[in-house]
């Protein structure tokens, strides 16, 4: 499998991401020392708060892509030994990670969340114990990962659509958990939500599925790289 990745975009927004954080940081550093005089107390909570707010900004902006392992690292490990003929693009499509295989594509939408995290359908839930909801409070939350795998793949099937208005490709949406520390209670999810760990067989399944005719995935391909290049 290759992989081809949006190295100057990462640093890019990594960069943005520790910069704001470092603001973040600055203004708590602030607060702290404002909270010293009493007759600046009132002053120093709304600057603490202010530096809790752009605290959490820097890492939503920067905590993918200053996550260690980053997530398209994190599925280059999972899927080494995949295909030969399969392309992980990451940052590059209209979606975050997007497999390119000879059954069509593959919209990889990943959860780092960890905890008890349950699915009924299209309804999805987080529980936590105490510690894990004070560290909730600086994490994104879970959301319904069902709706944006979908609308991910959405965009890339447009995408698609508007270059190669006579192709027929396959567009299909994966929710992939890759906190190892995430318990999944999964009850027929709307989308496929597979483990990290159970990612690489799960795909393998997958590809032995009917291939597309050579002339398709030749011009998929060749977008793919056009819009990587």
């Amino acid at each position: 499998m290759r992989v081809i990745i949006n190295e100057p975009l990462v640093v890019k927004r990594s960069t943005w991401g520790r910069r704001i954080m470092t603001f973040g940081f600055v203004i708590l550093v602030l607060a702290a020392l404002l909270s010293f005089n009493r007759l600046t107390l009132v002053q120093a909570y709304a600057v603490m708060l202010a530096g809790l707010i752009i605290l959490n900004v820097g890492l939503f902006v920067g905590g993918k892509w200053m996550r260690k392992p980053r997530p398209d690292e994190t599925l280059d490990k999972a899927l080494k030994g995949l295909n030969h003929g399969s392309r992980l693009y990451s940052y590059l499509l209209p979606a975050d990670h997007v497999l390119l295989s000879p059954p069509g594509l593959y919209v990889l939408t990943l959860v780092f969340q960890d905890g008890q995290i349950t699915a009924q359908g299209d309804k999805w839930r987080r529980r936590l114990g105490l510690t894990g909801s004070l560290r909730a409070l600086f994490e994104p939350r879970l959301g319904n990962p069902s709706r944006e795998a979908r609308n991910e793949a959405a965009k890339v099937e447009s995408w698609v659509r508007a270059r190669l208005p006579d192709a027929n490709v396959p567009v299909q949406p994966v929710i992939v958990f890759a906190n190892p520390n995430a318990r999944l209670q999964l009850e027929e999810p709307s989308v496929p939500a597979i483990a990290l760990a159970d990612l690489k067989a799960h795909l393998r399944a997958a590809l032995k599925g009917k291939p597309l005719p050579q002339a398709t995935l030749q011009a998929l391909t060749d977008l793919c790289d056009e819009q990587a290049a």
